[in-house]
């Protein structure tokens, strides 16, 4: 079920069904700046136009508290291009190959008792290295499990807990590990209760800086 983004003068096309109003009528493309009506082309514009913003993100990171506004101002630049409603909280609920996630209503306070949780362990500043990859672990899941986005989670995380490492004395090295393994140990966490493949995941990017 999909409710109203914000909506955007320069989009051409019928007005979206009030139940899915993310992607156009009849469809599964979502609504985008360019009026790409294909899933393959709109996904290698996506690659490209959020890849050249990673880059911008490289050298000049957003700045933020590590809560869902720094989250959300995140999105924002990577997709901006894209979407009329990137940096914006998903007003929808939303499930993905049979994996729930947190109910639109309840982002907002689920996100916020996360970050009060990483508050409270000091945003995991002076923890040894496994000990900093498991409670990155836990993070990691936690807000992937919110879901905070219609799309365009798994790209904003990155760049959300690579500024969190930063902080804590820790780089994330992503290429360590194949491109889909995260998302893979998310789900098994979601599927199977276990935790383990993703702090191994994290234990094998997390490096000292």
């Amino acid at each position: 079920m999909d409710s109203n983004p914000q909506q955007d003068p320069r989009y051409d096309y019928p007005s979206p069904d009030p139940a899915k109003p993310y992607v156009y009528p009849g469809t599964q493309i979502l609504i985008n700046h360019f009026g790409i009506r294909s899933a393959d082309v709109l996904q290698r514009v996506i690659n490209a136009v959020a890849g050249l913003r990673a880059d911008q993100l490289q050298g000049d990171p957003v700045a933020g508290n590590h809560d869902l506004q720094h989250l959300c101002a995140i999105h924002r630049t990577l997709f901006q291009d894209v979407f009329a409603w990137a940096g914006d909280v998903r007003t929808v609920d939303t499930e993905k190959q049979g994996q729930g996630f947190v109910l639109a209503a309840d982002i907002p306070g689920r996100f916020q008792g996360l970050h009060a949780e990483l508050e409270a362990e000091n945003f995991l500043r002076g923890l040894g290295p496994e000990e900093f990859a498991d409670r990155l672990a836990h993070y990691w899941y936690g807000i992937y499990a919110v879901h905070v986005f219609r799309d365009g989670n798994s790209r904003t995380m990155r760049h959300f807990f690579a500024g969190l490492a930063a902080e804590a004395g820790y780089r994330l090295d992503f290429a360590a590990i194949e491109p889909t393994a995260l998302l893979t140990a998310c789900r098994n966490r979601y599927f199977k209760d276990d935790m383990e493949p993703l702090r191994d995941c994290l234990r094998q990017i997390a490096g000292r800086l």
